[in-house]
């Protein structure tokens, strides 16, 4: 096959991550739920964040979180239920494999998804941190937004998380609002604090 056409097939497929679901969310009757495209765009920046946290190579380690799920166009999103009766990784192995045969660049993505897989590295812990930090922030937003069990998904997660910075993160994240983000800017959160200040009563004359 022509390089380059092999190269836009590539390009449509991975395409059809916008339009594939995280099961999990799925299962709680979340309509529409997250993407993997939403949720791998969202981890290569946290990863990216982490690793500057953590003094690690940044740039390798937002990459290794951009790749890690891309399997799953071809086999979905396995959720704990799925997982009991298929081999996860396994499958998306396989699918990750044959996706990027033939490709120009298969080497170098190869060994991208290799690394993240092993886990062996400062940066591919990293990766595997926000992939899990992603899940938590999803989890909590969904669970504020009235999906009751969303938060069961990150059962664990303390003890999945290895580096230091992920860990105190998601120590935050866990007293914190859904909306704080906005609430908390200055002119916002000025403008709140005065609404919200008790009005001082005119004397009668």
């Amino acid at each position: 096959m022509n390089p380059i056409k092999r190269v836009v097939n590539y390009l449509l497929e991975i395409n059809n991550a916008k339009r594939t679901p995280r099961t999990g969310w799925h299962r709680l009757g979340i309509r529409p739920a997250e993407s993997i495209s939403e949720h791998m765009a969202a981890t290569a920046q946290i990863a990216y964040i982490l690793a500057q946290m953590e003094n690690a190579n940044a740039e390798h380690a937002a990459v290794l979180a951009l790749f890690h799920d891309i399997g799953e166009v071809r086999t979905g999103d396995e959720d704990w239920i799925s997982r009991i009766y298929k081999n996860k990784d396994g499958a998306e192995c396989a699918a990750f494999k044959a996706q990027i045969e033939e490709l120009p660049m298969k080497p170098a993505i190869s060994r991208i998804f290799e690394e993240f897989k092993e886990r062996k590295t400062k940066e591919a812990l990293i990766a595997k941190d926000a992939d899990l930090l992603e899940l938590a922030v999803q989890a909590k937003v969904y669970e504020e937004s009235g999906f009751d069990g969303a938060l069961t998904c990150v059962v664990g997660i303390r003890e999945k998380i290895t580096t230091a910075s992920a860990k105190k993160i998601l120590s935050i994240l866990e007293t914190s609002h859904m909306q704080d983000w906005w609430m908390e800017i200055p002119e916002i959160s000025r403008a709140i604090k005065s609404c919200a200040a008790p009005k001082t009563r005119r004397p009668h004359k």
